[in-house]
C-alpha cells in the first residue's frame, strides 16, 4: 500500500490473535520510529520492546487494567530524556519538544505496523512511576507513551473524519479554504455554502428589521410625546382666552346693570 492509503486505514485496535511476532518485524517497526522528525535531530528517545507475558500483565496492572497490553505480541514502550533536549532548547525543550519527539516516533512505528500487516495502539493512560519501576527506567527518563502490537482479532469500524473545511484556516485561525469544494471535488460543500449564506442573509435581514421596527415605534413615541405636548399647550392658551372673554363679559354685564 502507498504512504496515504497506510495513513487512511490504520486503525486502533485492542484485540490480538495468540501468535508470535517475529524479531525482524519487531525491529523494523522500531527502526521506523528513528526516522521520525525531531527538535535539532537530537533524537531523545528511547525504546523499550517488551515480549514477556509476565512483564506485560504487571504493566497492564498499572494501566487501568487495559487487556489489550496483556494480549498483545510485543509492547514498545516509548521514552525521553528531557535533560538532554533541555541542554539544547532549555525549559521549552523539556517541556514539549521531547513530547513531539516522541509522538512523531509512535505515529511512524504505528504506521509501519499496520503496513506490515499488524494492528496496533497508543496507549496513554499509565502510571509512569510503576512503569518506570517495572522496567527500570531511570528517574531523568520519562515514559510517554506504550504501544502495543499484534496480529489483528478485529476488525475496526470505518474511521469518521471531520471535514477538511471546517478544521483548516488558510492566513490566519478561523479563515475558511475558499472554494473548498473544488479542491475536494465535492459540490455538495458549495450547496452547503450556499444554503449557510442564505441563512446568514435571512438572519441579517431579519436583524434590520427588528432595528427598524424600533427605531419606527421610538419615533412614534416620540411624536406622541410632541403631540400631546402642542395639544396641551393649544387647551392651554383656549382655557386662557376663555378666561378672558369670561372676565370681560362680567364687566359688560355690570356696567349694562348700572
Amino acid at each position: 500500500m502507498d504512504i496515504f492509503e497506510c495513513i487512511a486505514t490504520r486503525r486502533s485496535i485492542r484485540k490480538f490473535l495468540d501468535v508470535p511476532v517475529d524479531q525482524e518485524t519487531i525491529l523494523s517497526i522500531v527502526e521506523a520510529g528513528t526516522y521520525a522528525p525531531s527538535c535539532g535531530n537530537v533524537q531523545d528517545w528511547r525504546f523499550i520492546v517488551v515480549d514477556s507475558k509476565d512483564l506485560m500483565k504487571t504493566i497492564s496492572e498499572y494501566s487501568l487494567g487495559q487487556e489489550c497490553i496483556h494480549n498483545a505480541a510485543i509492547l514498545v514502550v516509548i521514552c525521553s530524556d528531557p535533560e538532554q533536549t533541555e541542554r539544547h532548547y532549555g525549559l521549552r525543550g523539556e517541556k514539549l519538544y521531547t513530547i513531539q519527539n516522541c509522538a512523531a516516533a509512535t505515529q511512524n512505528m504505528l504506521l509501519a505496523g499496520h503496513a506490515l500487516g499488524l494492528g496496533g495502539v497508543w496507549i496513554g493512560a499509565f502510571d509512569e512511576n510503576k512503569v518506570r519501576d517495572i522496567l527500570g527506567i531511570p528517574s531523568s527518563v520519562r515514559p510517554q507513551a506504550i504501544l502495543a502490537f499484534g496480529y489483528p482479532a478485529e476488525v475496526p469500524d470505518e474511521k469518521i473524519v471531520k471535514d477538511l473545511s471546517l478544521i483548516t484556516f488558510f492566513n490566519g485561525y478561523g479563515a475558511r479554504i475558499k472554494e473548498v469544494h473544488r479542491v475536494l471535488k465535492d459540490y455538495h460543500v458549495d450547496w452547503e455554502r450556499r444554503v449557510s449564506e442564505a441563512h446568514s442573509a435571512a438572519r441579517r435581514v431579519q436583524e434590520r428589521a427588528i432595528t427598524v421596527t424600533k427605531e419606527a415605534s421610538d419615533q412614534v413615541k416620540t411624536a406622541s410625546s410632541r403631540g400631546e405636548a402642542i395639544i396641551r399647550g393649544y387647551q392651554k392658551k383656549l382655557s386662557e382666552k376663555l378666561e378672558e372673554t369670561k372676565k370681560r363679559l362680567d364687566k359688560i354685564e355690570k356696567k349694562r346693570k348700572r
